[in-house]
Parts: C-alpha cells; sequence; structure tokens
C-alpha cells in the first residue's frame, strides 16, 4: 500500500501528474476515501507502463486505447510503435541541403525522379542568379 507521497517518489511523476492520470481515465482512482486511501502496486506498475509508452512518444490517448484494450498492448519499443504508428517514412536526399520526406509506397519511382529533377533545377538556376 502507497500513498500518494510514496507513489510519485517510486514511479518518478509529480502528484499533479498522477491525479491528472486518474482524471482522464488512464489511472483508476485510489483505493479508500479521503486521508485513508492508498494505491496498490498495480497503481503502480500502470504508471510505470505509462511512463514507458509515453517516452517512447505515444500520445496519452493511444496509451488510454491500450489499456482500455481497444489497441493491442507490446511489450516491446518497435512493435508498440508499428502497431500505434504503422505509416514509415521515407527519405531522399535530393542536393546539399534538402531531402524530403514522404509516407513508404506513396510516390511510384518516375513520380519522385521528376520531383528530385524539379528541385534540382531550382537549385540549379538559383545558384545562376546568385553568380550573375
Amino acid at each position: 500500500m502507497y500513498n500518494i507521497e510514496s507513489l510519485v517518489k517510486l514511479s518518478g511523476l509529480t502528484k499533479r501528474t498522477v491525479r491528472y492520470y486518474i482524471q482522464i481515465g488512464l489511472l483508476d482512482p485510489p483505493v479508500g476515501s479521503c486521508r485513508g486511501s492508498y494505491y496498490t502496486e498495480e497503481h503502480l506498475d500502470r504508471l510505470d507502463k505509462i511512463k514507458k509508452w509515453s517516452q517512447q512518444g505515444v500520445p496519452l490517448s493511444q496509451i488510454k486505447s491500450i489499456i482500455s484494450g481497444e489497441a493491442p498492448s507490446t511489450n516491446t519499443t518497435v512493435d508498440l510503435f508499428q502497431v500505434l504508428c504503422p505509416a514509415q517514412w521515407e527519405r531522399i536526399d535530393i542536393c546539399e541541403g534538402i531531402e524530403i520526406h514522404f509516407k513508404a509506397n506513396y510516390l511510384k519511382i518516375d513520380e519522385l525522379k521528376k520531383i528530385c529533377s524539379y528541385v534540382k533545377d531550382i537549385v540549379k538556376y538559383r545558384a545562376e542568379d546568385e553568380s550573375v
């Protein structure tokens, strides 16, 4: 059994954060009422999971979906990222100082070539203008 001070010390979170998580439904309220209320090991475990996922960049709304069973849960960062953020991004360096980012399989190779050619032309013309 933990009081709020012990819980925040063990979890590394603030009282305000714990209370916010309770308010939005990420964490169950303490057992009991008023001064006799306490937190259990389950509360601490839940806070550890929330903290881990949050540090991995998972939004609180997604964490709530995982906790409520609406989204699949996983123990590894890579699997969790793929479940929650299935869109993978590609990156192409076009020329010095310019790169583009796009969703994987979003553009066809001929479209990418056209984009690269167009951007290179702009950079080339800009360089010519600056040299005049």
